[in-house]
């Protein structure tokens, strides 16, 4: 198949840029085709010409933010550093990135929902994706002589789990959700523990 024109990239970006602006700063339900053709400065019909409506415009939101995880996975697991920083980089790819983007908005819940409601197979790709560069991550810490799994008495997968909980919980505080910055401490602080458990 055909890699799209360099215009036609162009185009749908600027859609789902504003997309995602939008469904951030008003929710999902709120927000219709007419306010993102505006909000990217392109006609109403213009915007059908890349996508069928805004369910299709969210799934592909969606699938792009999972593209935009892999790689700033990839770049973390290759970054210089010991396994407790390369750790903090994973979790902060994972997370931090999607939370600046969404973590401050006063419809998280409502996008939370729509993302199960609108595109159910991608979130489960998600989940998947999440859990597998986690534990691919950690098993190959531990073939590297990095980590050892068995210090703790948990399974890769098991970590992961528990890594992934830990990460989603920091995301909540008594004050509501925390800022970005705070919020990338809490991740760091979970990766040195991690990697303090799991030294060899």
């Amino acid at each position: 198949m055909a890699e799209p024109a360099p215009e036609s990239r162009t185009k749908a970006d600027a859609i789902l840029n504003a997309a995602q602006r939008l469904f951030t700063q008003f929710g999902f339900r709120r927000t219709s085709i007419d306010d993102i053709a505006r909000e990217a400065g392109i006609a109403k019909g213009t915007v059908y010409l890349y996508f069928d409506g805004k369910e299709a415009v969210f799934r592909a939101m969606q699938a792009r933010n999972l593209a935009e995880v892999e790689l700033a996975c990839d770049l973390a697991e290759a970054a210089g550093g010991g396994f407790g920083a390369r750790l903090r980089g994973v979790l902060e790819a994972l997370y931090a990135g999607m939370y600046d983007r969404y973590g401050q908005s006063e419809h998280l819940v409502e996008l939370s929902s729509t993302r199960l409601a609108v595109g159910p197979d991608i979130a489960g790709q998600v989940d998947r994706t999440y859990t597998g560069r986690i534990v691919g991550f950690l098993n190959a810490a531990e073939n590297a002589g990095e980590a050892d799994l068995a210090a703790c008495g948990l399974d890769a997968a098991a970590i992961a789990a528990t890594l992934m909980a830990a990460a989603k919980g920091a995301k909540q505080s008594e004050s509501g959700p925390p800022d970005p910055a705070t919020y990338r401490a809490s991740l760091a602080r979970i990766a040195d523990l991690t990697a303090a458990a799991l030294r060899p």
